[in-house]
């Protein structure tokens, strides 16, 4: 309020009780409160839906946050963000999970540990499910069994 209303507005009410002057002084300062708590309750639900978004706080994410002026549902936002490419995929919007997964992936493949193909037991057990006699199956698990797990008892 300009200082000027304020003076007039003063002028108005000097022929009140000054018990009521003080109370709309007081009205006057709650009503203002009431207006910054108001403020303050719509930009921490603004931040809340653009977290439950999945949108980053930095980068791009942070820049959406500060031009988005649509609507506050989480969809409407994710639909904003997909438009400006800060989102390429909405389920995988920052999934930890996810992450920590890729992150191993990356560290197996660094170590030397990813097995890209299948493993010494489903070899040998797909060279069983081939075999056409018993001699056969025990011939694979004399040769290969120990690798897998797979001991024979040496009988036959």
């Amino acid at each position: 309020m300009a200082e000027s209303e304020e003076f007039y507005q003063d002028e108005e009410t000097d022929h009140l009780d000054p018990n009521i002057r003080a109370e709309l002084r007081k009205s006057k300062e709650r009503a203002k409160d009431a207006a910054e708590a108001r403020a303050e309750l719509d930009a921490l639900k603004r931040e809340l839906a653009f977290t439950k978004a999945g949108i980053p706080e930095t980068g791009t994410g942070a820049l959406l946050r500060k031009a988005y002026d649509g609507d506050t549902d989480t969809d409407a936002i994710r639909k904003a963000a997909e438009e400006y490419g800060i989102l390429s995929n909405p389920e995988q919007a920052h999934d930890p999970v996810r992450d920590e997964l890729e992150t191993h992936r990356v560290i197996q493949g660094a170590t030397g540990t990813n097995q890209s193909g299948p493993t010494v037991y489903q070899a040998i057990q797909a060279a069983i499910d081939e075999a056409g006699s018993v001699d056969a199956v025990m011939e694979i698990v004399s040769k290969q069994g120990a690798d897998g797990g797979i001991f024979s008892t040496g009988q036959r």
